[in-house]
């Protein structure tokens, strides 16, 4: 062979690997670039928002929250959220009553399936909203739209039986439970013959209540065996005394909410060892720590996600409106990966209360604050500009 034909052989080869690697290199920053990459052998996405409170159809006001939705759900297997109001019989939704007890037109629920969710909680203070009729009527509507739901019904049973879901990789069952509140006094409590939520109690001696505890635990190690992953769910309003605080007129006094209560981190860690491969709480809104937990995951606060309160909009501070996606992916029951988008509530109507994608410094005051947070479990959070990831060990 001449030395011109080795040469032309050496570069043709060397233009073939640069071409190679050029490719590479390409697919890797579009999967980067794709807000939901595509499953893995085994792999169940899932992602995991804060509680929405969602009075009005924002299709119609918003829909460029929606559409960046759809986006950051895209086609997770399982987009998880808190229905935290209740429709009211009829499907009229113009009835009246005080502040939060205006209910929602059945539309909402026609707003969150087309954002991408599928997987609901309806355990929480405001599911009692429109009394036992409203608890039925509601489940009822979310059904018949194709979520899976838990966390309420028309028994003790039916509020403690999970809502499942299949997936490519198996199914996925919610267990879901709902703990304080003015407005969750025991008789909105679910008993065998009484319609209502599934109540856990702190009680005054700083324990749970050991009946209503044990009976969750059993459900959850039940939907372990009978499913691929359980997501434990848990709408918490003890948020400790109120403080005589020099802050500003009409501030939630009771600033203890802003740390995780170790009682809480003690139940999460049980859920888990029950069988639970993720443990998420709302109800307070406020960010708090993330945990891996025996390679699990634990989310002890991500804000609020949607927010139409009634109330004033200084109530509980400017934190309530910063929040974040969690994007997880599991294999056999175990965490493989964890991205964090963090989300910024708008505040002006007629949006005020969706939720948009944060960007800037106000995306670095979100993932900073969870990665400070997080630390104090031993979580390392890497932040990539307007995202962030979860260091996995």
């Amino acid at each position: 062979m001449t030395t011109r034909r080795k040469k032309s052989i050496r570069q043709l080869t060397g233009i073939c690997l640069f071409g190679c690697l050029v490719a590479a290199s390409m697919i890797q920053q579009a999967l980067a670039q794709t807000d939901t990459p595509p499953n893995g052998p085994g792999e169940i996405s899932i992602v995991l928002v804060e509680q929405a409170l969602i009075k009005k159809d924002l299709r119609t006001l918003t829909p460029a929250a929606v559409e960046q939705a759809r986006d950051y759900i895209g086609q997770a297997d399982v987009a998880f959220t808190n229905l935290e109001v209740a429709l009211a019989p009829g499907d009229s939704g113009q009835a009246t009553g005080p502040g939060e007890l205006i209910p929602p037109p059945p539309s909402v629920l026609d707003c969150l399936r087309d954002m991408g969710f599928n997987l609901l909680s309806l355990a929480n203070n405001h599911a009692v909203d429109q009394g036992t009729e409203g608890i039925e009527y509601t489940r009822k509507a979310a059904a018949s739209r194709g979520f899976a739901l838990a966390g309420a019904g028309n028994n003790l049973a039916e509020a403690l039986s999970p809502g499942e879901l299949n997936t490519p990789a198996g199914k996925v069952a919610l267990v879901a439970m709902a703990s304080g509140a003015k407005q969750l006094t025991p008789d909105t409590w679910a008993t065998p013959e009484h319609a209502g939520v599934n109540f856990l109690e702190l009680e005054e001696n700083g324990m749970l209540n050991a009946a209503q505890k044990n009976r969750i635990l059993e459900a959850v190690r039940q939907a372990a065996q009978d499913s691929s992953l359980v997501i434990a769910y848990q709408h918490n309003h003890y948020w400790g005394e109120s403080h005589d605080i020099a802050g500003p007129p009409g501030r939630e006094p009771r600033v203890d909410r802003f740390s995780t209560p170790a009682w809480m981190e003690s139940w999460a860690r049980e859920l888990i060892d029950a069988g639970a491969s993720i443990y998420v709480a709302h109800g307070n809104p406020a960010l708090h720590g993330i945990e891996i937990y025996k390679e699990k995951l634990i989310l002890y606060g991500l804000g609020n996600y949607i927010f139409h309160s009634t109330g004033t909009l200084d109530k509980f501070g400017p934190m309530a409106y910063y929040s974040a996606a969690i994007d997880a992916r599991f294999v056999s029951g175990r965490v493989k990966s964890i991205q964090i988008r963090p989300l910024v509530l708008a505040l002006d109507p007629p949006a005020r209360g969706a939720p948009f994608l944060a960007t800037g410094g106000e995306a670095l005051a979100i993932l900073g604050r969870l990665k400070d947070l997080s630390q104090a479990y031993g979580t390392e959070i890497q932040i990539h500009g307007d995202l962030a990831e979860i260091v996995l060990k």
